[in-house]
């Protein structure tokens, strides 16, 4: 049977306002709402121009999850589908083929989608990552994880994976007090490397100057030039490290100990503690690598 959008769309300009000659937005499909399994009668000029509207986003549903997503919500929970098919998945099978795992994450999928929208648009894979912290953090919360996640990543395309790992390092809702944190809670998973999808990329040197540099150090004759590589990549993890340590050093000033302290004062003195640490042993990492230079010389 021949689709409802491919059908005159006289009434669902009348309805909705959409234009079915061209995409249709989020704002043009019809809040979902719920009808009962006992009701089996035909659809009414309302459902039928929803039905029109939702269809009519539904063949360019590849192009954007957000409008895909909440048509078929629109469709399963109205029962639109009720004049042709006895099921949502017979329907979803007959006229668009889609699988009901696949149209159930489309459904998920749409709302954190449109949280994120004023940041930029997401695709199915990445929705899907952001949908737990959505449902257990709120909308806040994903969309500060999103937008951090981006910055972090700088240039560099920010992928389902980004932001899994993302998600991955939070701490459990009841200890994430400010959807604000999310920011502090990420820098530091990535200088300490547990998220190092989000660590700053190595700096890149210039071909041409690199290539210039290379050659000058080789020419010296007493370095060869697997040295010379050595020494350009310790020459970008120093810097990197530099780089962290600056994020580090602008992210625990004004009141972040005394916050911590008073949220929680165990795992503020642990962070704390570990911190003084590992400052104090990149110290003395290098000016043992000092003393190690001037005692060859």
């Amino acid at each position: 049977m021949e689709p409802a959008a491919a059908r005159p769309g006289g009434v669902v300009a009348s309805l909705t306002g959409a234009d079915v000659s061209t995409p249709v937005t989020v704002a043009q499909l019809p809040t979902p709402y719920d009808v009962a399994e006992t009701v089996t009668g035909p659809l009414d000029d309302r459902e039928r121009g929803h039905l029109d509207v939702c269809e009519q986003a539904l063949h360019g549903f590849r192009k954007s999850v957000v409008v895909a997503g909440k048509a078929l919500e629109v469709i399963s929970r109205g029962r639109l589908y009720r004049e042709t098919h006895a099921t949502f998945v017979e329907y979803l099978d007959d006229v668009w083929e889609i699988r009901k795992s696949q149209a159930y994450r489309m459904i998920e999928a749409w709302p954190v989608a449109v949280a994120v929208s004023p940041i930029g648009d997401i695709n199915e894979g990445q929705a899907r990552e952001l949908g737990p912290v959505l449902k257990d953090y709120g909308q806040e919360a994903a969309v500060a994880l999103y937008r951090e996640v981006k910055e972090l990543r700088g240039d560099r395309r920010v992928t389902a994976a980004d932001l899994a790992e993302a998600r991955a390092v939070l701490p459990p809702p009841t200890q994430l007090a400010r959807p604000e944190q999310v920011r502090d809670v990420l820098t530091v998973a990535a200088a300490e490397g547990r998220a190092p999808r989000l660590a700053p990329p190595e700096p890149k040197v210039p071909a041409q100057a690199a290539d210039e540099h290379q050659a000058h150090e080789a020419g010296r004759g007493n370095v060869s030039q697997d040295e010379v590589h050595e020494g350009a990549e310790a020459i970008a993890t120093m810097e990197a490290a530099l780089a962290q340590q600056r994020q580090i050093y602008d992210r625990v000033g004004g009141g972040v100990l005394k916050a911590a302290l008073l949220y929680d004062p165990r795992r503020g003195e642990y962070l704390r503690h570990e911190l003084r640490q590992y400052a104090h042993r990149t110290a003395h990492r290098m000016r043992g690598q000092q003393a190690d230079d001037e005692a060859g010389t």
